[in-house]
């Protein structure tokens, strides 16, 4: 079976095209406020998210080519994915990861051990995997754990010094912290709101501080951590400040994670910090 591949096609009016594999689908873009850049590039979609609330919503199927809910696609790095749409419009994987991940590869001691908090399915660290890096992926979620796990399997990648850990990430970095250990890299991609499987309320302006604080006595003395965010309360300034404050002994760099389009728009996709 060929699998096709993703691409993004356009983005404008708050919304983004993409090709997912087998379908050209339509979902919400905050941030694109201008107009769509090739209007063409929105003909003969295949399904739309709708959100019905601030949270969830529905995919409408638009086309006879019927959606289903499981398929894969194939990221540039030549990487095969699991896709399965949900009520929230996320696709099960994160693509503004792919290009930063596999620029840091190179940047990254493969000797060290590397951590990945909120993993999800591994959009971010799964380029280092297929390089040869172990990764220690912890989540709370059981759904991403599988996600991540099938993601592994579906590239025929060696399980050998991985570790997945079906967690709550306070709770494990509190028991590393104890047990002194050592990570040459720490990925940190936090939702701004997540809610854990006992009710616990995680906020990002509220616990940011705390995971940073946590990571910086996992890390090794010439580690890197490599920040995602997404929220609109934080700016590239807030981000360098806080982390020059926390990691006085290391360098920061903060970017603006940049997407482009088949249309050449540019689509912003949240922040990267790199701390090193």
């Amino acid at each position: 079976m060929k699998i096709q591949n993703y691409k993004l096609l356009d983005c404008g009016n708050q919304k983004k095209v993409e090709i997912l594999g087998e379908y050209k689908v339509i979902r919400p873009c905050p941030q694109a406020i201008w107009k769509p850049f090739a209007t063409n590039l929105w003909q003969y979609v295949d399904a739309e998210f709708v959100r019905e609330n601030s949270e969830k919503g529905v995919w409408r199927q638009i086309s006879k080519n019927k959606m289903k809910s499981n398929w894969l696609l194939k990221s540039p790095s030549e990487l095969c994915w699991n896709i399965t749409p949900n009520e929230f419009g996320n696709i099960g994987i994160f693509t503004e990861h792919w290009k930063y991940s596999t620029e840091l590869i190179s940047q990254l001691d493969q000797t060290q051990k590397v951590l990945s908090l909120f993993s999800y399915a591994g959009s971010n660290v799964m380029n280092l995997i297929k390089q040869g890096f172990k990764v220690t992926a912890v989540d709370s979620s059981k759904n991403a754990m599988e996600m991540y796990t099938s993601n592994i399997e579906l590239n025929g990648l060696s399980r050998d010094g991985q570790r997945l850990i079906l967690e709550d990430v306070y709770k494990f970095l509190a028991r590393e912290i104890r047990r002194e250990a050592k990570y040459g890299c720490i990925f940190l991609d936090a939702p701004s709101y997540g809610r854990g499987t006992k009710g616990e309320i995680f906020k990002i302006e509220e616990d940011l501080v705390k995971l940073l604080e946590s990571a910086k006595q996992l890390i090794t003395n010439d580690g890197y951590i490599v920040i995602t965010l997404h929220s609109p309360r934080f700016t590239p300034i807030i981000l360098e400040v806080l982390c020059k404050q926390i990691f006085e002994d290391k360098s920061v760099e903060v970017s603006e994670i940049i997407q482009m389009c088949e249309s050449g728009a540019k689509l912003p996709s949240g922040f990267l910090v790199k701390v090193h």
